[in-house]
Protein backbone atom coordinates (compact mmCIF):
# COMPACT_ATOMS: atom_id res chain seq x y z
CA UNK A 1 0.00 0.00 0.00
CA UNK A 2 1.37 3.38 -0.97
CA UNK A 3 1.19 5.72 2.04
CA UNK A 4 2.88 8.63 0.31
CA UNK A 5 0.65 11.73 0.54
CA UNK A 6 -0.72 13.01 -2.65
CA UNK A 7 1.21 15.85 -4.18
CA UNK A 8 -1.49 18.45 -3.49
CA UNK A 9 -1.60 17.63 0.27
CA UNK A 10 2.06 18.33 0.87
CA UNK A 11 3.05 21.71 2.34
CA UNK A 12 5.51 23.54 0.22
CA UNK A 13 8.23 25.59 1.90
CA UNK A 14 6.94 28.77 0.34
CA UNK A 15 3.48 28.09 1.83
CA UNK A 16 4.77 27.95 5.41
CA UNK A 17 4.30 31.31 7.10
CA UNK A 18 7.36 32.36 9.07
CA UNK A 19 6.94 34.34 12.29
CA UNK A 20 6.96 38.07 11.70
CA UNK A 21 9.92 40.17 12.77
CA UNK A 22 7.72 41.88 15.36
CA UNK A 23 6.63 38.59 16.95
CA UNK A 24 10.21 37.32 17.05
CA UNK A 25 11.54 40.56 18.55
CA UNK A 26 8.87 40.81 21.27
CA UNK A 27 9.11 37.09 22.11
CA UNK A 28 12.89 37.28 22.38
CA UNK A 29 12.59 40.39 24.54
CA UNK A 30 10.08 38.74 26.87
CA UNK A 31 12.27 35.67 27.29
CA UNK A 32 15.22 37.94 28.07
CA UNK A 33 13.16 39.99 30.52
CA UNK A 34 11.99 36.90 32.41
CA UNK A 35 15.51 35.46 32.55
CA UNK A 36 17.03 38.75 33.74
CA UNK A 37 14.32 39.27 36.38
CA UNK A 38 14.66 35.72 37.67
CA UNK A 39 18.44 35.95 37.86
CA UNK A 40 18.17 39.30 39.68
CA UNK A 41 15.86 37.77 42.27
CA UNK A 42 18.25 34.84 42.73
CA UNK A 43 21.60 36.62 42.65
CA UNK A 44 21.19 40.18 43.95
CA UNK A 45 20.52 41.46 47.47
CA UNK A 46 18.76 44.69 46.57
CA UNK A 47 17.09 46.49 43.70
CA UNK A 48 20.30 48.03 42.44
CA UNK A 49 21.62 49.22 39.07
CA UNK A 50 22.05 45.69 37.72
CA UNK A 51 18.33 45.08 38.25
CA UNK A 52 16.90 48.35 37.05
CA UNK A 53 19.28 48.56 34.07
CA UNK A 54 18.31 45.10 32.81
CA UNK A 55 15.64 46.73 30.56
CA UNK A 56 18.58 48.11 28.56
CA UNK A 57 19.57 44.57 27.61
CA UNK A 58 15.93 43.68 26.90
CA UNK A 59 15.59 46.72 24.64
CA UNK A 60 18.87 45.90 22.89
CA UNK A 61 17.65 42.38 22.12
CA UNK A 62 14.35 43.70 20.78
CA UNK A 63 16.20 46.24 18.63
CA UNK A 64 18.47 43.46 17.36
CA UNK A 65 15.53 41.40 16.02
CA UNK A 66 12.96 44.07 15.15
CA UNK A 67 12.84 44.92 11.46
CA UNK A 68 10.76 48.04 12.00
CA UNK A 69 10.06 50.45 14.85
CA UNK A 70 12.44 48.95 17.43
CA UNK A 71 11.67 51.64 20.01
CA UNK A 72 7.94 50.95 19.90
CA UNK A 73 8.54 47.20 20.12
CA UNK A 74 10.87 47.66 23.08
CA UNK A 75 8.27 49.72 24.94
CA UNK A 76 5.60 47.12 24.20
CA UNK A 77 7.88 44.36 25.46
CA UNK A 78 8.67 46.15 28.73
CA UNK A 79 4.99 46.91 29.37
CA UNK A 80 4.01 43.28 28.78
CA UNK A 81 6.86 42.09 31.02
CA UNK A 82 5.70 44.41 33.82
CA UNK A 83 2.14 43.17 33.38
CA UNK A 84 3.35 39.58 33.74
CA UNK A 85 5.22 40.53 36.92
CA UNK A 86 2.03 42.09 38.34
CA UNK A 87 -0.28 39.22 37.39
CA UNK A 88 2.11 36.65 38.86
CA UNK A 89 2.23 38.72 42.09
CA UNK A 90 5.94 39.34 41.80
CA UNK A 91 5.59 43.12 41.77
CA UNK A 92 2.97 45.60 42.88
CA UNK A 93 1.11 47.92 40.54
CA UNK A 94 2.47 51.04 42.23
CA UNK A 95 6.02 49.66 42.21
CA UNK A 96 5.85 49.27 38.44
CA UNK A 97 4.30 52.69 37.92
CA UNK A 98 7.03 54.35 39.98
CA UNK A 99 9.75 52.50 38.07
CA UNK A 100 8.35 53.35 34.63
CA UNK A 101 9.93 56.84 34.32
CA UNK A 102 13.34 55.19 34.66
CA UNK A 103 12.75 51.81 33.03
CA UNK A 104 11.22 53.07 29.77
CA UNK A 105 14.05 55.48 28.81
CA UNK A 106 16.62 52.78 29.63
CA UNK A 107 14.84 50.29 27.36
CA UNK A 108 14.60 52.91 24.59
CA UNK A 109 18.36 53.50 24.74
CA UNK A 110 18.85 49.74 24.56
CA UNK A 111 16.56 49.50 21.51
CA UNK A 112 18.55 52.20 19.73
CA UNK A 113 21.81 50.39 20.46
CA UNK A 114 20.32 47.07 19.32
CA UNK A 115 19.09 48.55 16.04
CA UNK A 116 22.58 49.93 15.38
CA UNK A 117 24.12 46.52 16.06
CA UNK A 118 21.61 44.95 13.69
CA UNK A 119 23.05 46.92 10.79
CA UNK A 120 26.49 45.46 11.40
CA UNK A 121 25.58 41.92 12.46
CA UNK A 122 24.42 39.85 9.49
CA UNK A 123 22.68 36.52 9.69
CA UNK A 124 20.18 35.04 12.12
CA UNK A 125 22.70 32.82 13.84
CA UNK A 126 25.04 35.71 14.57
CA UNK A 127 22.17 37.78 15.95
CA UNK A 128 20.98 34.94 18.16
CA UNK A 129 24.49 34.50 19.50
CA UNK A 130 24.72 38.22 20.21
CA UNK A 131 21.33 38.15 21.93
CA UNK A 132 22.43 35.32 24.21
CA UNK A 133 25.65 37.21 24.91
CA UNK A 134 23.64 40.26 26.02
CA UNK A 135 21.57 38.14 28.42
CA UNK A 136 24.72 36.53 29.83
CA UNK A 137 26.30 39.97 30.27
CA UNK A 138 23.27 41.13 32.27
CA UNK A 139 23.33 38.00 34.45
CA UNK A 140 27.08 38.37 35.00
CA UNK A 141 26.60 41.99 36.10
CA UNK A 142 23.90 40.88 38.56
CA UNK A 143 26.12 38.11 39.92
CA UNK A 144 29.02 40.49 40.50
CA UNK A 145 26.78 43.08 42.12
CA UNK A 146 25.20 40.44 44.34
CA UNK A 147 28.63 39.26 45.47
CA UNK A 148 29.96 42.70 46.44
CA UNK A 149 26.73 44.42 47.50
CA UNK A 150 26.10 44.99 51.22
CA UNK A 151 22.68 46.50 52.08
CA UNK A 152 24.04 47.57 55.48
CA UNK A 153 26.22 50.15 53.72
CA UNK A 154 23.60 51.57 51.39
CA UNK A 155 23.03 55.38 51.44
CA UNK A 156 21.28 56.99 54.41
CA UNK A 157 18.56 59.59 53.93
CA UNK A 158 17.04 62.02 56.42
CA UNK A 159 13.71 63.81 56.19
CA UNK A 160 12.99 66.43 58.84
CA UNK A 161 9.90 68.55 59.40
CA UNK A 162 8.77 71.05 62.03
CA UNK A 163 5.42 72.53 63.00
CA UNK A 164 4.08 74.85 65.71
CA UNK A 165 1.32 73.54 68.00
CA UNK A 166 -0.78 75.65 70.36
CA UNK A 167 -0.19 73.42 73.37
CA UNK A 168 2.56 73.03 75.95
CA UNK A 169 5.39 70.52 75.36
CA UNK A 170 4.07 68.41 78.22
CA UNK A 171 0.67 68.13 76.60
CA UNK A 172 2.09 67.37 73.19
CA UNK A 173 4.39 64.72 74.63
CA UNK A 174 1.47 63.20 76.52
CA UNK A 175 -0.56 63.11 73.33
CA UNK A 176 2.26 61.21 71.65
CA UNK A 177 2.97 58.74 74.43
CA UNK A 178 0.36 58.48 77.20
CA UNK A 179 -2.50 57.40 74.96
CA UNK A 180 -3.04 56.07 71.49
CA UNK A 181 -2.26 58.70 68.86
CA UNK A 182 -4.56 58.24 65.91
CA UNK A 183 -4.37 60.28 62.73
CA UNK A 184 -6.76 60.33 59.82
CA UNK A 185 -6.41 61.58 56.26
CA UNK A 186 -6.94 62.83 53.77
CA UNK A 187 -3.48 62.05 52.45
CA UNK A 188 -2.31 63.42 49.07
CA UNK A 189 -3.23 61.11 46.19
CA UNK A 190 0.38 60.46 45.22
CA UNK A 191 0.96 59.04 48.71
CA UNK A 192 -2.27 57.05 48.91
CA UNK A 193 -1.89 55.16 45.64
CA UNK A 194 0.27 52.50 47.19
CA UNK A 195 2.55 53.65 49.99
CA UNK A 196 1.93 52.54 53.59
CA UNK A 197 0.13 55.39 55.37
CA UNK A 198 0.54 55.69 59.19
CA UNK A 199 -2.71 55.56 61.14
CA UNK A 200 -1.90 54.97 64.84
CA UNK A 201 1.03 55.11 67.24
CA UNK A 202 0.99 53.34 70.61
CA UNK A 203 3.76 53.48 73.22
CA UNK A 204 3.17 50.26 75.12
CA UNK A 205 5.84 50.87 77.79
CA UNK A 206 6.65 54.58 78.41
CA UNK A 207 10.38 54.34 79.18
CA UNK A 208 13.77 53.72 77.59
CA UNK A 209 13.63 50.34 75.92
CA UNK A 210 9.83 50.33 75.99
CA UNK A 211 7.82 48.86 73.16
CA UNK A 212 6.32 50.93 70.35
CA UNK A 213 3.62 49.79 67.94
CA UNK A 214 2.95 51.78 64.79
CA UNK A 215 -0.07 50.89 62.68
CA UNK A 216 -0.18 51.72 58.99
CA UNK A 217 -2.48 51.02 56.08
CA UNK A 218 -0.86 47.69 55.15
CA UNK A 219 0.16 46.27 58.51
CA UNK A 220 1.85 46.86 61.86
CA UNK A 221 5.40 47.88 62.75
CA UNK A 222 6.93 46.80 66.07
CA UNK A 223 9.81 48.72 67.60
CA UNK A 224 11.50 49.85 70.81
CA UNK A 225 12.13 53.23 72.43
CA UNK A 226 15.72 54.47 72.06
CA UNK A 227 15.29 57.86 73.74
CA UNK A 228 12.76 58.89 76.38
CA UNK A 229 12.80 62.48 77.67
CA UNK A 230 9.29 63.56 78.79
CA UNK A 231 8.37 66.94 77.38
CA UNK A 232 11.49 67.07 75.23
CA UNK A 233 12.17 64.07 73.00
CA UNK A 234 10.97 60.63 71.94
CA UNK A 235 12.89 58.33 69.60
CA UNK A 236 12.34 54.75 68.53
CA UNK A 237 13.57 52.16 66.05
CA UNK A 238 11.56 49.56 64.14
CA UNK A 239 12.48 45.91 64.73
CA UNK A 240 10.01 44.02 62.54
CA UNK A 241 6.86 44.33 60.45
CA UNK A 242 3.67 42.35 60.14
CA UNK A 243 2.60 43.13 56.60
CA UNK A 244 -0.87 42.37 55.21
CA UNK A 245 -0.70 43.44 51.60
CA UNK A 246 -3.72 43.33 49.35
CA UNK A 247 -3.47 41.59 45.95
CA UNK A 248 -1.27 43.37 43.38
CA UNK A 249 0.21 45.56 46.11
CA UNK A 250 3.61 44.83 47.64
CA UNK A 251 4.77 47.06 50.48
CA UNK A 252 8.32 45.64 50.62
CA UNK A 253 8.77 46.29 54.32
CA UNK A 254 10.59 43.55 56.21
CA UNK A 255 9.12 40.48 54.57
CA UNK A 256 11.88 38.10 55.67
CA UNK A 257 15.13 38.15 57.66
CA UNK A 258 17.02 37.27 54.46
CA UNK A 259 16.32 40.61 52.81
CA UNK A 260 12.98 41.02 51.21
CA UNK A 261 9.59 39.62 50.50
CA UNK A 262 8.76 35.93 50.65
CA UNK A 263 11.88 33.77 50.65
CA UNK A 264 13.95 35.92 48.32
CA UNK A 265 17.13 37.74 49.27
CA UNK A 266 16.13 41.05 47.71
CA UNK A 267 16.28 43.91 50.20
CA UNK A 268 13.32 46.05 51.11
CA UNK A 269 12.97 49.25 49.11
CA UNK A 270 14.01 51.09 52.27
CA UNK A 271 14.91 50.31 55.88
CA UNK A 272 13.93 52.76 58.60
CA UNK A 273 16.85 53.28 60.96
CA UNK A 274 15.38 55.71 63.48
CA UNK A 275 12.47 58.08 64.11
CA UNK A 276 12.83 61.00 66.52
CA UNK A 277 10.31 63.50 67.86
CA UNK A 278 11.76 66.65 69.46
CA UNK A 279 9.75 69.22 71.42
CA UNK A 280 10.77 72.73 72.45
CA UNK A 281 8.77 75.40 74.22
CA UNK A 282 7.72 78.57 72.44
CA UNK A 283 7.51 82.01 74.00
CA UNK A 284 3.74 82.04 73.52
CA UNK A 285 3.32 78.83 75.54
CA UNK A 286 3.07 76.58 72.50
CA UNK A 287 5.41 73.91 71.19
CA UNK A 288 7.71 73.57 68.25
CA UNK A 289 7.38 69.91 67.26
CA UNK A 290 10.08 68.44 65.05
CA UNK A 291 10.15 64.99 63.56
CA UNK A 292 13.12 63.42 61.79
CA UNK A 293 13.17 60.02 60.15
CA UNK A 294 16.37 58.29 59.05
CA UNK A 295 16.22 55.49 56.53
CA UNK A 296 18.56 53.47 54.36
CA UNK A 297 17.70 53.41 50.66
CA UNK A 298 17.92 50.07 48.88
CA UNK A 299 16.90 51.28 45.43
CA UNK A 300 19.45 52.42 42.86
CA UNK A 301 20.58 54.27 40.87
CA UNK A 302 20.33 57.33 43.08
CA UNK A 303 19.87 59.65 40.10
CA UNK A 304 16.19 58.71 40.05
CA UNK A 305 15.30 56.68 43.12
CA UNK A 306 17.21 58.86 45.59
CA UNK A 307 15.20 61.90 44.53
CA UNK A 308 11.96 59.89 44.40
CA UNK A 309 12.23 58.48 47.91
CA UNK A 310 13.36 61.75 49.42
CA UNK A 311 10.48 63.70 47.86
CA UNK A 312 7.75 61.22 48.74
CA UNK A 313 8.85 60.64 52.34
CA UNK A 314 9.45 64.34 52.96
CA UNK A 315 5.95 65.25 51.77
CA UNK A 316 4.47 62.39 53.73
CA UNK A 317 6.24 63.59 56.86
CA UNK A 318 4.98 67.16 56.38
CA UNK A 319 1.44 65.86 56.08
CA UNK A 320 1.83 63.61 59.13
CA UNK A 321 2.88 66.54 61.33
CA UNK A 322 -0.09 68.57 60.14
CA UNK A 323 -2.40 65.68 61.09
CA UNK A 324 -0.69 65.35 64.49
CA UNK A 325 -1.19 69.07 65.17
CA UNK A 326 -4.85 68.76 64.25
CA UNK A 327 -5.25 65.77 66.55
CA UNK A 328 -3.39 67.35 69.48
CA UNK A 329 -5.30 70.61 69.13
CA UNK A 330 -8.65 68.82 69.21
CA UNK A 331 -7.60 66.68 72.16
CA UNK A 332 -6.32 69.71 74.08
CA UNK A 333 -9.51 71.65 73.40
CA UNK A 334 -11.66 68.75 74.57
CA UNK A 335 -9.55 68.34 77.72
CA UNK A 336 -9.79 72.05 78.53
CA UNK A 337 -13.56 71.97 77.99
CA UNK A 338 -13.98 69.03 80.37
CA UNK A 339 -11.75 70.69 82.96
CA UNK A 340 -13.77 73.91 82.68
CA UNK A 341 -17.01 72.00 83.20
CA UNK A 342 -15.57 70.23 86.22
CA UNK A 343 -14.49 73.53 87.76
CA UNK A 344 -17.87 75.03 87.03
CA UNK A 345 -19.60 72.09 88.68
CA UNK A 346 -17.32 72.33 91.70
CA UNK A 347 -18.05 76.06 92.11
CA UNK A 348 -21.76 75.39 92.06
Amino acid sequence: MDLTPEEETRLRAEDITAPSGTAVAISAGLVAAILCYSSAAALTKSYGPATFCSPFFVGAIVGLFAYRRPIRRAIQTILVALLIAILTLREGVVCCLMALPFVLPVSIVGAICGSILRRHVRGRRARRLLGMTLVLACVAWQAIEGAVDDPAHHPLHVAGSAIAIAASPERVFAALTSRELEVHGPWPWFLRIGLPMPTRLVVDAPSDGGRVTAFFSQGVAHGHVTEWAPGRALAYSIDRYDVTDSPFHITRLGRAPTYGFRAERVADWLEIENTRWELSARSDGGTDLRRAIVWRRHLAPALYFGWLQQTIIQRGQDRLLALVRERVTKTTAATDLIAARDRSGADE
